[in-house]
């Protein structure tokens, strides 16, 4: 664990099902090798290594042959970023690397997962939300009629950390 993940993201991350990350999270909460970075959420919750689970990971990394892993947390709001991490939510995030408007960031996103359920409306929704705690900027074009969005430097570091944890195939 290289940064705070969610228990869905690890599940991507490491192939293990979704069910038996769940169930293992609070084990190893319970054995103080990890936390929860946004104890409030109900859903979205982030989980992050303690000293001890930053101790004894080497010894796991050196076992499977993997390059050592850094431990910087950035200072973030960490239950935003949780609520960020849902799907739609991050798929617009990863797909706004430029000002777009709603119908070209749902195409961009589509075309990075075909498998992904949404439509321009499904965007359109979820930009108020963005705006309103300052992921995203609208931008306006000279001779363009319609709004596009940009991400914030907060958007950006969310992007960032959301590009971190994407599993590449």
């Amino acid at each position: 664990m290289s940064q705070p993940l969610t228990a869905q993201q690890l599940s991507r991350k490491t192939g293990l099902s979704f069910d038996i990350c769940r169930d293992v999270i609070p084990q190893l909460a319970a054995h103080g090798l990890i936390h929860c970075l946004n104890t409030t959420a109900r859903r979205g919750r982030l989980y992050w290594l303690t000293k001890l689970g930053q101790s004894i990971q080497p010894g796991f990394i050196k076992q499977l042959n993997k390059k050592p892993l850094q431990h910087s947390l950035p200072k973030i709001d960490w239950t935003l970023y949780g609520w960020v991490c849902f799907t739609h939510r991050s798929a617009i995030i990863r797909a706004l690397t430029e000002p777009l408007q709603p119908a070209m960031i749902k195409r961009k996103a589509r075309t990075r997962d075909p498998t992904l359920h949404m439509s321009a409306n499904n965007v359109r929704n979820v930009m108020g939300p963005f705006l309103a705690r300052g992921i995203i900027q609208p931008v306006r074009i000279r001779k363009k009629a319609h709004l596009r969005y940009k991400l914030t430097d907060l958007g950006k570091q969310f992007q960032s950390l959301l590009w971190g944890v994407e599993v590449f195939s």
